[in-house]
């Protein structure tokens, strides 16, 4: 679903006060992808999202309700796909930026016991399917 401008997906509840994570590499949105971080962690030692800032930006993270992404492009710029068999949005660069892909993939749709699952990839020169190989190997899928 696309949103309002400045609108995204709802983080699940995240107690205060957050602290600096202990054993983040054993979190479910942990990927080997992103290296060693530097995390924080809710106060009943939850981990919501794990984002890494660079090129590409790349990140996943739990979300709850709707699956909001906070893409804006003419229709023919977004492109419904699948990685992995899952559900998948792209916005396809606007003439002149050939850095502007945008990716966000539905690892897991929520449900009423545990939050959903979204992968994302933004600001890449990648083309669609080396986007879609990216966020595959982010959610631990081999070719």
């Amino acid at each position: 679903m696309t949103a309002k401008v400045g609108q995204v997906a709802d983080w699940p509840p995240c107690p205060e006060p957050r602290r600096p994570a202990q054993n983040y590499k054993a979190s479910e949105v942990y990927s080997p992808v992103f290296g060693d971080l530097e995390v924080y962690e809710c106060a009943d030692g939850k981990i919501i999202g794990l984002s890494v800032y660079g090129d590409p930006s790349i990140g996943k993270r739990y979300f709850v309700g709707p699956a909001k992404v906070n893409y804006f492009a003419p229709l023919d710029r977004l492109v419904l796909l699948k990685v992995a068999g899952r559900p998948a949005i792209a916005q396809l660069p606007a003439p002149g930026d050939p850095e502007g892909l945008r990716l966000a993939v539905i690892q897991r749709v929520p449900s009423n016991n545990q939050p959903g699952i979204m992968v994302w990839i933004d600001n890449t020169s990648k083309s669609v399917a080396e986007a879609a190989a990216l966020a595959a190997e982010i959610m631990g899928v081999r070719p």
